[in-house]
């Protein structure tokens, strides 16, 4: 059996060491999935179903990162090779044109998705919207604390249409101006 070993190796770079923690953090994100794309595939897993997030395993020189449990339905990702995450609010038709707030796990190199090449994985909200088109505020919200924790790190960054979101959503935004 494969030793557990930490997420936060001795030796291992800051860039590491953020990228764990984001997609850790991500993957807790309330009613979300985790999405990989790729050329005629499109793999789904519900978070909320993944009873363990982001672990790592190594025997030797393999050295594995499993997301979900391995007794039930789970996956394997090169975490390593994750270069940048970039949060994201593009519009959706799933979301019927309204922006669906998107977290990015990229590589530096082509990762094989069609939407977005550097895409390598992602975890997307499911439903950040009620059946009468007004947003749930606790959802989204979520997403957004997650990006203003690691909004300091090189290698975290948003799209405009995520910060124009983010920006809608500040307090001085909100207030009412009167007449």
């Amino acid at each position: 059996m494969p030793e557990s070993m930490s997420t936060q190796n001795p030796g291992q770079s800051r860039r590491r060491s953020v990228i764990e923690q984001v997609v850790d953090e991500a993957l807790r994100l309330p009613d979300a999935s985790l999405v990989i794309h790729r050329h005629r595939t499109l793999v789904e897993f519900k978070t909320e179903l993944l009873t363990e997030t982001l672990s790592c395993w190594q025997h030797g020189r393999m050295k594995s990162w499993q997301i979900g449990p391995f007794e039930g339905h789970h996956c394997h990702l090169d975490i390593d090779a994750v270069a940048r995450v970039c949060f994201s609010a593009e519009a959706s038709p799933c979301q019927g044109g309204r922006p669906n707030y998107t977290v990015w796990f990229e590589t530096a190199d082509d990762a094989g998705n069609p939407h977005r090449p550097h895409g390598y994985f992602s975890v997307t909200l499911n439903a950040p919207y009620r059946p009468d088109g007004s947003r749930r505020d606790e959802i989204v919200a979520a997403v957004q604390a997650l990006y203003r924790r690691w909004a300091e790190a090189a290698e975290v960054s948003a799209d405009a249409a995520f910060l124009a979101a983010l920006s809608a959503d500040s307090p001085d935004s909100l207030r009412h101006v009167p007449d």
